[in-house]
């Protein structure tokens, strides 16, 4: 008798104990009440910037001839960008370096052919059509080499397009939830976050030829804009 009472006893504990764990069952979403997925879009944009990269080499006897038979010829470069309308803020110093150049000989002694200075300018503008014009006038003025032509966005414009394309990579992330939800016979809730993976520009880039000639015509080229964003969604 005094047994079956024990066991009574321990089958209700038991009992009780069960009913506990049913009510303290947690009811906050856990990782599997979510779906994340990522989405990545890409836009051009057509530019409204470029920066023209103009350059001056010069080669004398000695570095201080070389020196000043550059700075005389970058005057005259600077001078002719300002005839064009180019503010003084809009024309920058990209590098300066001076080196002596060698002539090296089969079996002999190296050959001082004199020293090389270059002075790199990077010359910004926001009229496109003006391009072609600040080449003609830079060469004419004594630059002989143009490194490149980068055709950008302004930042004013680049601010436009990121948030355009953050937008369209949302999209993309909301058709691809709305995919795999349907797969998986998932009913998609609310977005709970969203977060920026990436985000990059790739302006256009052309590079041009060491034989300079004048009326060099550059036609622009759209910009590259991408975005990848990773958004997470209740279920």
């Amino acid at each position: 008798m005094e047994s079956e009472i024990i066991y009574g006893v321990i089958a209700i504990i038991l009992a009780l104990g069960l009913i506990t764990v049913a009510v303290l069952k947690p009811s906050v979403q856990g990782p599997h009440d979510q779906l994340q997925v990522n989405g990545t879009a890409v836009i051009k944009e057509a530019p409204d910037q470029a920066t023209i990269y103009v350059y001056v080499e010069t080669r004398k006897e000695t570095a201080l001839l070389s020196q000043e038979e550059a700075s005389k010829i970058l005057a005259q470069v600077i001078q002719a960008l300002k005839k064009e309308g180019i503010s003084s803020d809009k024309i920058q110093t990209d590098s300066f370096t001076i080196y002596p150049e060698y002539y090296y000989p089969n079996d002999k002694e190296p050959t001082l052919l004199g020293y090389k200075t270059v002075y790199g300018l990077k010359v910004i503008t926001s009229n496109i059509d003006q391009v072609g014009t600040i080449l003609d006038s830079s060469i004419k003025a004594g630059a002989n080499r143009i490194n490149n032509i980068e055709f950008g966005l302004s930042d004013e414009k680049m601010e436009e397009a990121k948030i355009k394309v953050i937008k369209e990579a949302i999209k993309v992330a909301q058709v691809k939830a709305n995919a795999m939800a349907e797969a998986g016979n998932l009913r998609i809730g609310k977005i709970s976050q969203i977060t920026e993976s990436s985000y990059n520009i790739i302006p256009y880039n052309r590079a041009l030829g060491a034989d300079l000639k004048s009326s060099i015509v550059v036609p622009p080229e759209d910009v590259q804009i991408s975005a990848t964003v990773s958004v997470t969604y209740n279920i």
